[in-house]
Formats: C-alpha cells, sequence, structure tokens
C-alpha cells in the first residue's frame, strides 16, 4: 500500500461494515477499529453504517431493527442459532438461517460490504460472506487476529513460535494440549485416531459426546484450512494489518494477489502527535504496561523480571482494568511486597497518550503472537521506545537497537536482561528515541481503503 494516498474519490459509496459485536454494549479493540474507519469514510462523503447479529439464544427479546451509535447507524439481523447445535458447530447452513443477513442487505443495498470477522459457530461465517457476494456488491475482509489459520488463536506450539502452516495432525494435536491439557502421549494417539476415523468418513456419524470432540479435532483443522481458501475465492481483497501475517496466508494458499496490507495506525483522526523527546531524568528507569492483564499478554513475564531490581532501579506502572480470574490475583499476589510496581486501574482512551509521555519505555511481553499491537504506535506517537517479546507482531514494529528492544519469547530471563542493559546504559533511550518515527493516523488507513474499494 503506498503511502501517497488520494482521499479524493469518483463518487459517494454506500459502505456496510460487518461484525459480531458493536458498541455501546461491546467495546474492544476491533469494535473501535471500525469505529474510527466508519467516521473517517463517513467524513469523507460515503454514508456508512454497520451491521451485526443479535444473538436471540444470549439475548432473547430484546432484538432492535437498528439504532445510533455515535453518529453511525447500526443496523441488526436476527441470529436464531443454538452454538450446541451439532450442524452449526460443524458449518452447516441453510438458507433459512441465512435469510435476515440476506433481508437486510437488500433493504440497505450496500456497494461496499466490508466484514471484520467470522466465526465457527452462530454469527457471520464464511455462509455470509457468500450471501453478501450474490448481491452483486464487492466484499472485503479485514483479518483482525490470527485466529483464521490456528484453532488455538495464538499460533504457539508448546513453549515456541508456530510457523503458521496449517496442518492437520500437528495442529490437532497442539489443539489437543492447548484446549484440554493433554500431554503429548495422550494427545498423539488421539490426533491419529481421529485422522483415520476422518478418512473413512466417520467423524460426523459419532454420538455427541467429549469423545467425539477430541476425535474430531482433525476436522476442525480441516475447516479452517478449507474456509480460509473459500473466503480468499469470494472476497475482493483479504486484509491484513501486518505482512508477516500476509505471508502466512500465502503459505496456507492464499492467493498473494488477493491480500492487501493496511497497516496499524492510531485510532485517532488529525495529524500524528510528533515523537517528543523525553527528558524524565533514567534514574529510576520508568517502565509502563498497559493493556489487558491475562496470560497472553505476558504479565508475569514482566513481574518475574522486575523482582532483580530495586525501587531505586527501576519502576513498573501497570493499566489495566482489574480481572476476576486467577491469573489477575496470581499476578497481584506475586507482586504485593515488590514496592517498585504500582497497579493503576483502568485508563480512558484519550489519556492514554498524554499518560505515556511520562514514562521512559512501554514494556510489552506479549506471550503469543499479536497480530500488530496499537499499544506500540501509542508509544511512539507519546516518543518513548518499546520493550517487546520477539513474536511476529511486535518484531514487525519494534527493529531491536534502532526504535525500541526485543527480548527473547517466553522468558523473563531475557527480560531482566534488556531492563538492566537499560538500566546500565541510559544514553541508549536518547538513540532510540531519535529514531522513532511518528506513527500514521486513521486518516492514512481510511484513505487506504478507499483506494482498495475502487
Amino acid at each position: 500500500m503506498a503511502d501517497g494516498l488520494e482521499k479524493n474519490i469518483d463518487r459517494a459509496m454506500r459502505i456496510l461494515h460487518c461484525l459480531d459485536h458493536y458498541m455501546p454494549m461491546h467495546m474492544a479493540g476491533t469494535e473501535i477499529y471500525v469505529h474510527t474507519l466508519a467516521q473517517g469514510q463517513q467524513q469523507a462523503g460515503h454514508e456508512v453504517a454497520v451491521l451485526i447479529p443479535h444473538f436471540e439464544f444470549y439475548h432473547p427479546g430484546v432484538f432492535r431493527h437498528s439504532y445510533e451509535y455515535d453518529g453511525i447507524t447500526v443496523h441488526q439481523y436476527q441470529e436464531y442459532g443454538d452454538p450446541r447445535n451439532r450442524a452449526l458447530q460443524s458449518g452447516k447452513r441453510d438458507e433459512a438461517s441465512l435469510r435476515p443477513f440476506r433481508e437486510v442487505l437488500e433493504s440497505v443495498k450496500p456497494d461496499i460490504i466490508h466484514f471484520h470477522e467470522f466465526t465457527r459457530s452462530i454469527g457471520l461465517s464464511v455462509h455470509h460472506l457468500r450471501v453478501a457476494k450474490s448481491t452483486g456488491a464487492k466484499v472485503f475482509f479485514t483479518m483482525h487476529l490470527s485466529g483464521y489459520t490456528c484453532n488455538t488463536n495464538n499460533l504457539i506450539r508448546g513453549k515456541e513460535l508456530c510457523n503458521g502452516k496449517i496442518q492437520e495432525y500437528g495442529c490437532s494435536v497442539c489443539s489437543l494440549k492447548t484446549f484440554f491439557n493433554f500431554p503429548g502421549v495422550l494427545a498423539t494417539p488421539i490426533a491419529g485416531a481421529g485422522m483415520l476415523l476422518r478418512s473413512m468418513g466417520l467423524t460426523g456419524k459419532m454420538p455427541a459426546g467429549k469423545l467425539t470432540t477430541l476425535l474430531s479435532m482433525p476436522a476442525a483443522i480441516a475447516r479452517i484450512s478449507r474456509e480460509l481458501i473459500a473466503v480468499s475465492a469470494v472476497t475482493d481483497k483479504m486484509i491484513t494489518l501486518s505482512e508477516w501475517y500476509k505471508q502466512m496466508l500465502i503459505e496456507n494458499g492464499v492467493p498473494a494477489d488477493k491480500i492487501a496490507v493496511v497497516p496499524q495506525a492510531l485510532s485517532i483522526t488529525g495529524a500524528a502527535r510528533p515523537a517528543t523527546r523525553n527528558l524524565l531524568p533514567v534514574k529510576p528507569l520508568r517502565i509502563v504496561f498497559v493493556g489487558r492483564v491475562q496470560h497472553q499478554k505476558g504479565v508475569h513475564l514482566l513481574v518475574e523480571a522486575m523482582k532483580a531490581f530495586t525501587t531505586d532501579q527501576v519502576t513498573l506502572d501497570i493499566y489495566g482494568k482489574e480481572e476476576d480470574t486467577d491469573y489477575y490475583r496470581q499476578c497481584r499476589s506475586q507482586s504485593q511486597d515488590m514496592t517498585s510496581i504500582a497497579w493503576k486501574g483502568p485508563i480512558a482512551r484519550d489519556q492514554v497518550l498524554t499518560m505515556l509521555g511520562q514514562y521512559h519505555l512501554l514494556c510489552l511481553p506479549s506471550a503469543f503472537s499479536e497480530m500488530s499491537p496499537l499499544v506500540v504506535q501509542e508509544a511512539f506517537a507519546a516518543g518513548i521506545p518499546v520493550l517487546a517479546s520477539r513474536v511476529y507482531g511486535n518484531a514487525e514494529q519494534v527493529k531491536h537497537g534502532f526504535n525500541g528492544l526485543l527480548f527473547d519469547f517466553n522468558s523473563s530471563a531475557s527480560l531482566r536482561q534488556r531492563i538492566a542493559q537499560v538500566v546500565g546504559h541510559p544514553e541508549q533511550l536518547e538513540q532510540l528515541r531519535n529514531n522513532i518515527i511518528p506513527p500514521r493516523t486513521f486518516d492514512w488507513v481510511s484513505a487506504a481503503y478507499l483506494q482498495l474499494y475502487n
């Protein structure tokens, strides 16, 4: 995608963004991304709306045909599916179940139908993409997460990064280990038996139950691969947020000319904030973490690494909402006697950039393969380098020794060494800061999508 994008277009378009949830009921990264994109396209003169399913199974009797959120019209269609239904779980849909979705498309008559997710249960599916294509509209699909090529959604095999190649047997073994905590000596024969049953056409004929779930794992992996190719066939473009995931899609059979990369950008409009020169004293070194306190985010690695330093050397502030999970409680307990760590709670999005400017380093200790973390761009906008784990999405944005530092995946020892490196050579921070390039804003992203639509 070229940097010099023309915002002017030949004609106004009717654009419909499709995803499974939307604000105000649900607000996370994908919803914020879509809302910011929709507002930018609306400001460019297009007629923009959002379409989401209403899950009758979870929220009976509260269906609304449409509502408005912050200037964007949000349509709903009735989704009557039961997530326990085996036919749905295996990817089957009948025309009746798709009719409410089709009726909204016939009413709105969009020129562009832009999907931002699909699921393998109730909600948007590959069948909905096919319905969208049948209307004659152009169809686009942005992949915000890596779960479209990974059954466990983390691209980790054992304790190492996975190469992302979908393999029925290998991915089945990995899934059984991840979801059911099976040891290899148990996961491998179960996956092998499932492969045999699948080759004999017996997987779908087994009675419901946990054993069938286990033995159906190869069929589930095959479905991931099959649906990935099906999506590439019905979309005009598949969009990723990173080059590394584009290469992973190509490795799994998606034609290269079907994929476009629109890199991550600040979810704000207007001019990017320049990377400011941080003049805080470097003793103590002030580190900040911003995000969900979940195992995948690697907070435990950061807390463990901090044990090697005194409060005079390093301090850590953790911003993230309190979670009612064993993991959150474990991290809090692990740090309760550490005066160098402060738990700050959640922070409003419009305060993040100002807050980040008060620190020397953002730490992103991801314990899974993040697609393209927005917080990296936020740190760069605030003018501070990033200390991140060496996973695909981090390493594409953070260049070791240039605008940040990388440490070995899943290694608190490596993280500790990197922190000690900065403590011992604080002048390195100035070098890293000087190399930061202010990130793009969503004005650029909106223009990039309009170029793809045309």
